[in-house]
This record gives C-alpha cells, structure tokens and sequence, in this order.
C-alpha cells in the first residue's frame, strides 16, 4: 500500500467528523476567523470553496447514501490528496473538520440509523492517511433536540417529506449515541475516538473549546483568539419548514427546490402563523 511522503511521526492529526446539527459550520467560520493566529500552531482544513477537505466530505456523503466500489476509490483519492497535503505541512498539529465525513444523516437519501457507513469510512480514512494515525473528533447533542433540527435540515437541504411524527417513527431505534461510540472504538481503538457534548461548550462565542484543549490549546490560547461572529445562517421556522415540506412533495428537481426555498427563507413572515 502506499503511504505517500516520509513523514515525522511527531505530525498529528485530528479529525472532527461533526455530527451534522451539532455546530461544525459554526466552529468552522470561528476556526477560519482566527487562522493567522493559530498558524504555526494549529494548522486548519475546513470545507471552503474549492477546497479538498469539501471534496473529501462529499465524497463520504456520496458513498455512504449509494457505496460502490468507484465511490469508495473517490473516497480514498481524496482523503490521500489530503494526505500528502497534511505532511508538507510546517503545523505540528492539523485538526480537519467536515461535518459529513461518517456520511449521511437520517432524512438524507431514506437513511434512517445513525451512520450506517461508518465502518468502511473510516477503514477507508485510515489506509488512506497513513502513516498519520488520526485521532477522530466528533460532537453529539441531546438525541431528542437533534432529531428535531436534523429533522428540519433533512426537509430544507434533502428534499426530506415526511412530518416530524413520521421521521420519529423512521428513526426510533435511534435513541442516544452510545453505539455510534462503541463502533468507532472498535474501528479505530478507544484511545483514538473522542466524543464531546455540545452541551458542555463554555460559551458560543468560542464554539469548539473541548475540541480546541484536545488540540493543545490552553484556555489563555483560547481566550486570546477573536469571538465569532453573529449566526450565519437563517433557521427557518416552523411554518416554513412544513411549507417547504409540502413543496418537497411535489418532486421538483433540484433547481427548482433550491429557488423556492430561498424564497422561503426569504419570506417567512409569509409564514410565521
């Protein structure tokens, strides 16, 4: 197998695989915001524009919502481009954050279990990164408040139809976070897989402290980096979430579902009762 460049075996690696709906897009922009004051210390890959991180995220969605031999060979291409970028990198550290990289979340694509994909995933990140033996990342929150915001996020990004009663029903034998811990354990070993809540974060404006400590970064570090800023995106609310659902029955292409609900978000006093 190859392994790519030599490599000091002092780089470390660590990747926040998410979850979806816990934050990451958050903790990106905050990460994003503050690179120069991290550089040298801690080296960041987030899903920007054009990036390979935003590559190798979709191409982990992708096989996870249909594997087949050609997905997984993307999959793998992707991570080992990144590979090879990580070990030229001066960064002792390099933490990589993508929120889709244990695939689809329930709603997306008629999954309705808690990352089925996972194992092939990460046994595809794990050939493909060596010689880096990555520490995996991953934020959880409360099952109940989760399902009800990836149950709006499936309606709003995945074309998702039915009502949050239904989704429930789908997703019943989904009820805490304890399997999806115990799996990666054993993919990669428990010293190797790390879970935060994101119920335990310190304040919002500094999203991903626990993250950051794992890291190495001090709480003076932390302190000394700039705020976030405001939310970034629009939450919908409930009336045009279910408006928005109602649409998705229609079975519009893509296109046209993605123009109406920009006019939805832009719109939703329209909505509001």
């Amino acid at each position: 197998m190859d392994t790519g460049p030599d490599s000091s075996t002092a780089k470390r690696l660590i990747i926040h695989c998410g979850v979806q709906k816990t934050g990451s897009t958050s903790l990106q922009h905050f990460l994003g915001r503050n690179r120069d004051k991290l550089a040298g210390r801690l080296a960041i890959l987030t899903p920007v524009k054009g990036s390979a991180t935003r590559d190798l995220g979709n191409a982990a969605m992708r096989f996870s919502l249909r594997p087949s031999d050609k997905r997984m060979m993307r999959l793998r291409e992707c991570a080992m481009l990144l590979r090879d970028a990580i070990l030229r990198q001066d960064a002792g550290t390099v933490l990589l954050s993508h929120e889709n990289l244990l695939g689809a979340m329930p709603g997306n694509g008629g999954t309705v279990s808690l990352y089925p994909q996972l194992e092939p995933i990460v046994d595809a990140l794990e050939r493909a990164f060596a010689p880096l033996r990555p520490d995996y990342a991953i934020y959880t929150r409360g099952m109940d408040a989760w399902k009800r915001s990836v149950h709006s996020q499936a309606i709003c990004s995945d074309g998702y139809t039915g009502t949050l009663a239904e989704f429930l029903s789908e997703t019943e034998a989904c009820r805490d976070w304890s399997d999806v811990q115990r799996r990666l354990e054993l993919a990669v070993g428990p010293t190797r897989a790390r879970f935060f809540r994101v119920e335990d974060e310190p304040t919002p404006e500094r999203p991903g402290q626990q993250l950051l400590h794992h890291a190495g970064l001090s709480a003076t570090e932390i302190a000394a980096l700039s705020p976030a800023r405001g939310r970034r995106k629009v939450r919908m609310n409930t009336g045009s979430v279910e408006f928005q659902r109602l649409v998705n029955q229609l079975k519009l292409d893509r296109a046209a579902r993605r123009a109406i609900r920009e006019l939805i978000a832009g719109n939703q006093g329209l909505f509001a009762s």
